[in-house]
């Protein structure tokens, strides 16, 4: 990209178009910074956040509702990473589309697909907010820990992508950090317990309460929403069935479901 042209891309325009080209270039910047991060993590990921990431996927996996005898079935992993959904999923038969931002991430779960005999994932390096697919074309969307780095717009953007994508009775499960800005008492649970875990880790920890709270102020790389919001979200897209639980800390999952076609409608 020719970044000397990118600095105000469109300024001579409207303010509409200025504020669109501002936004644009905003999304195309925290892109470029998630490939950088989640490409230097791809070699611990694995192990981070061991005990809490395995309760999420865990969750996902359940939620997913497949089984030995999904063999066919269609699925879509946003954010996949290193595979922490995408492999157990092509084991029980499904074919998987697995989508990351990071190349490191996505050649890693290619690698150890090989190294287990998987054949069943595609992995697919390229933004998760920028993925087309064809309507009706798939049974289950998944996606564990990915969608807070987006801005809210695309997260809306891409839940109604996704139930288009779905086939009639296909189903979205979302494990993602879930909370909002402390409008309710599991927000303000969370971030008191996320505050008191950092204060007691002495000048180091205070320095990363100074920086996440800028970072939650401004929303910048973060941007968590509330299992409220999630709910919202789904059922403005017309999703059904909408279900939200806790799984453990800040983690919440969300279900929703495409309704079946009405006969006769």
């Amino acid at each position: 990209m020719n970044t000397s042209k990118a600095h105000v891309p469109g300024a001579h325009r409207g303010n509409g178009s200025q504020r669109h080209s501002l936004a644009r270039f905003a999304t195309e910047n925290a892109v470029r910074r998630q490939r950088r991060v989640w490409s230097g993590r791809v070699a611990s990921w694995d192990q981070h956040g061991s005990a809490g990431l395995a309760k999420v996927s865990a969750a996902v996996l359940a939620a997913a509702g497949l089984s030995s005898e999904a063999t066919g079935s269609l699925v879509v992993d946003l954010g996949c990473g290193t595979g922490q959904l995408s492999l157990p999923l092509a084991r029980l038969g499904a074919q998987v589309l697995a989508v990351d931002v990071s190349a490191a991430m996505v050649q890693r779960l290619r690698s150890e697909a090989r190294r287990l005999g998987v054949t069943q994932v595609e992995g697919l390096a390229m933004p998760i907010e920028k993925l087309a697919l064809p309507p009706e074309s798939v049974d289950l969307i998944v996606s564990s820990y990915a969608l807070h780095h987006l801005r809210d717009a695309d997260k809306a953007r891409l839940v109604a992508s996704a139930f288009g994508w779905l086939r009639p009775g296909g189903r979205i499960v979302i494990a993602d950090m879930m909370f909002g800005r402390g409008g309710s008492s599991r927000d303000r649970a969370i971030i008191k317990s996320k505050v008191a875990s950092l204060a007691r880790k002495g000048p180091a920890g205070w320095w990363r309460i100074a920086k996440n709270a800028a970072r939650y102020l401004l929303r910048v790389q973060e941007r968590p929403v509330s299992m409220n919001a999630w709910t919202a979200m789904l059922e403005r897209s017309g999703f059904a069935g909408v279900t939200a639980t806790a799984i453990v800390s800040e983690a919440g999952l969300i279900v929703g479901y495409r309704p079946e076609h009405q006969v006769g409608a």
